[in-house]
């Protein structure tokens, strides 16, 4: 009777838990995707900022070498100010990732108490 107990444990544990980690990892997949997607398109937006930028600041130093140095140095605050939003939202992402992979290896790890447990209980 304990095998029957067993395989129908083993069966529930097939039919109702296992499809909940692969949609689980299915998910994950599908964020990742979408945080490359993100990051691509933050990387495309950053590059035409860059250009738009670019362009302006050449014709202010075509009208004038006095106003060089001064749109120089707002260039490169603005420049510091892009990289570190971008680090920040780059440590956003890596800690979504990390909470996401926390939260199914503390699920994995519980089932697997669980399984250990059952396993224990059939043998005694």
């Amino acid at each position: 009777m304990s095998d029957n107990v067993l395989k129908t444990l083993q069966q529930l544990v097939q039919d109702v838990i296992a499809p909940d980690v692969r949609e689980s990892k299915v998910r994950m997949a599908s964020q990742e995707k979408q945080i490359e997607m993100l990051q691509k398109y933050m990387d495309v937006r950053f590059d035409a900022m860059e250009q738009k930028m670019d362009q302006k600041f050449q014709s202010l130093e075509q009208k004038t070498d006095q106003k060089f140095q001064s749109v120089d140095q707002r260039f490169q605050s603005m420049e510091q100010r892009s990289e570190a939003q971008f680090r920040i939202l780059l440590a956003a992402i890596s800690e979504s990732r990390a909470q996401t992979e926390l939260t199914y290896t503390r699920a994995i790890s519980a089932l697997a108490e669980r399984m250990a447990t059952l396993e224990a209980q059939q043998r005694s």
